[in-house]
């Protein structure tokens, strides 16, 4: 019963990460448990690497992504610069959002996979503090965030479906209201982290730092 429940998880992780989707226990329980077993690993890596990738993962092991193999391919370099533009688009966006939902819950511990928001407790916070009203009507004219709802209410609706359709949070419960950080998080530390180790990323010189930051 198990094997054949590990035959069925194998070819949907797989397409999973083709898309570019981060694994980790709350986006998708059961593929994250199937990686835990290193042979599972294992198998996973070697058929990627067949078709040039590779199964990646954050330092903490608390996602899992798909890399690039072979990065001298052109269409792969092609991809990964993409990716890379596309991450610094959002990269401020969600930045910004997360120093939000700090100030909005008096944490100063950054979003970690596994915590929970409640987007009425959000609610009420924002809207008892005018800097944060603020700065949430901004985040709604971003680029990531952009959404033409008024009042705080609606704004925040917005910016959480966002994150949900993007999958650094999942829906907890049958409210609506609760939501669960993903390993996604996980791996946008680790991309700041490494763009601030670097001083310059926005040339095309800089073509094998994104290429590290990516791949």
């Amino acid at each position: 019963m198990i094997e054949a429940v590990n035959k069925g998880v194998f070819p949907r992780l797989i397409e999973s990460l083709l898309k570019g989707d981060v694994i980790c226990e709350f986006t998708d329980e059961l593929a994250y448990r199937y990686l835990e077993e290193p042979r599972h690993i294992q198998e996973v890596d070697s058929y990627l690497r067949r078709i040039g990738r590779v199964l990646k993962s954050t330092q903490d092991q608390s996602a899992y992504y798909c890399g690039y193999y072979e990065i001298n391919n052109p269409a792969a370099r092609v991809q990964v610069k993409r990716q890379f533009n596309e991450a610094m688009n959002d990269m401020e966006p969600l930045v910004r959002w997360l120093r939000l939902a700090s100030a909005a819950q008096s944490n100063s511990a950054p979003l970690r996979p596994g915590d929970t928001l409640r987007g009425s407790e959000l609610l009420e916070a924002i809207e008892s503090a005018p800097a944060l009203t603020q700065e949430l009507e901004r985040l709604s004219r971003t680029r990531m965030f952009s959404n033409a709802s008024t009042g705080a209410k609606k704004q925040l609706d917005a910016i959480l479906k966002k994150l949900l359709d993007n999958k650094y949070l999942v829906s907890r419960g049958t409210s609506g209201s609760v939501f669960v950080a993903t390993g996604k998080w996980g791996r946008l530390y680790e991309v700041l982290q490494f763009i601030a180790s670097h001083e310059r990323l926005d040339s095309d010189e800089d073509e094998p730092e994104q290429t590290e930051l990516l791949s």
